[in-house]
């Protein structure tokens, strides 16, 4: 299967938050290219979940900065982010759309975050329901405790009986600061990196 390329990018109609953005069909064909085609490395020995960010690619995030500085570290990681456009695969974040789409989560209702977490739990449960992977694998979410993509992955991995191994995320922020800055708070780093060194 061919990467997806497009022809026509649609830069209005993947920016924004509701079905239209959730559901837009460029996402979706790079889910299915995921799906079907993605392979994850035999030597990979830890898979770790991360939170999209406003600024693209995700590598160029402050927040995506601080927390790789402590990931890039150890090898043989497999780093996926999830957000409103799928499971993304990090070596596949600079290209169209995921360096483009903006959602901004102040803007969800109850709503939105329900069919969210429907969308993207069912694209993670497609994602690895028939996908060989070593037993010996590690799944660790580093995601806010709260957030619709942390509930997302567990309402996955309970339908597909996988184990996660959820980072517990603590600390205080001033209350107009992005909640995603709780995952550069050094005591969260220091979770983060023990959960990767005794995985090593």
């Amino acid at each position: 299967m061919k990467i997806p390329d497009f022809s026509e990018k649609d830069f209005i109609g993947i920016n924004g938050v509701g079905r239209a953005q959730l559901y837009h069909p460029h996402f979706d064909v790079w889910q299915s290219f995921f799906r079907n085609s993605f392979r994850i490395e035999g030597s990979i020995s830890s898979i770790i979940f991360l939170p999209c960010a406003a600024i693209k690619p995700y590598y160029n995030s402050p927040i995506h900065r601080v927390f790789n500085k402590t990931i890039d570290k150890y090898k043989n990681i497999q780093k996926f982010v999830i957000s409103n456009a799928g499971l993304i695969p990090y070596e596949f974040c600079d290209r169209y759309p995921f360096e483009s789409y903006d959602w901004n989560p102040l803007f969800e209702t109850e709503e939105i975050k329900n069919e969210y977490m429907e969308a993207i739990s069912t694209r993670i449960f497609d994602f690895f329901k028939n996908r060989k992977i070593n037993i010996k694998v590690k799944f660790i979410s580093y995601l806010r405790n709260d957030s619709e993509s942390l509930n997302s992955l567990k309402i996955a991995f309970k339908k597909l009986k996988m184990n996660l191994e959820i980072i517990k995320i603590t600390g205080k922020l001033h209350e107009t600061a992005d909640t995603d800055l709780l995952l550069t708070l050094e005591e969260n780093l220091i979770r983060l990196n023990k959960k990767l060194k005794s995985f090593e």
